[in-house]
């Protein structure tokens, strides 16, 4: 599989765990397919389930004012999740559910081959860094992984629940990104 398309089809396809009986969309993602920025959250939500996007609820609006507070937007990364498809009640996936969507993530990413992976929340964090990491302690560290340098923040719904206090540590995340990312295009001469 060497392009997007070719593992869109197949993952609108897969039924390795019982998340797709109940779900009315498997969301892949979205977004540039050359970034050199993803973002990866957890799991879609009852908006993306509906419309087969991610983050376009609540918690995706405010992702998108982050970025173009920061100056990026939508336009220029990629957004997935660990899970294609929507837990029932929101809940977390569960470590069944993560093993058989991980193989299709990890494809996208690469795929896509991103320079900068910005995780959104604990569950990308562990599945994808480290077990050990926690949110609340690591929250804008880097972490060097396999030629990828990934950034732990909160995920947005976290920031909705506590927007003044968390908000301003996401925004201050976002431009330690901005700054990586424009240091790279300097260093390239993109």
């Amino acid at each position: 599989m060497n392009d997007l398309k070719t593992l869109r089809s197949k993952v609108l396809l897969c039924n390795a765990c019982p998340l797709r009986a109940g779900a009315k969309n498997v969301v892949f993602g979205e977004g540039n397919p050359h970034a050199r920025v993803m973002f990866i959250g957890e799991a879609p939500g009852q908006s993306e389930d509906d419309l087969g996007r991610p983050f376009v609820g609540r918690a995706g609006k405010l992702l998108d004012a982050v970025l173009e507070e920061v100056g990026l937007s939508r336009q220029e990364v990629f957004i997935a999740n660990i899970a294609k498809c929507r837990p029932p009640q929101n809940r977390l996936p569960e470590p069944l559910e993560v093993s058989a969507c991980l193989p299709h993530l990890k494809a996208q990413m690469r795929i896509i081959s991103p320079k900068f992976v910005v995780l959104l929340g604990a569950l990308s964090s562990q599945t994808l860094v480290d077990p050990s990491l926690r949110v609340t302690r690591d929250r804008g560290k880097w972490f060097e992984k396999d030629g990828i340098h990934y950034l732990v923040t909160f995920h947005p719904a976290a920031v909705l629940r506590d927007e003044l206090g968390k908000r301003k540590l996401v925004v201050s995340d976002m431009k330690s990104l901005k700054a990586r990312l424009d240091q790279l295009c300097q260093e390239r001469g993109l």
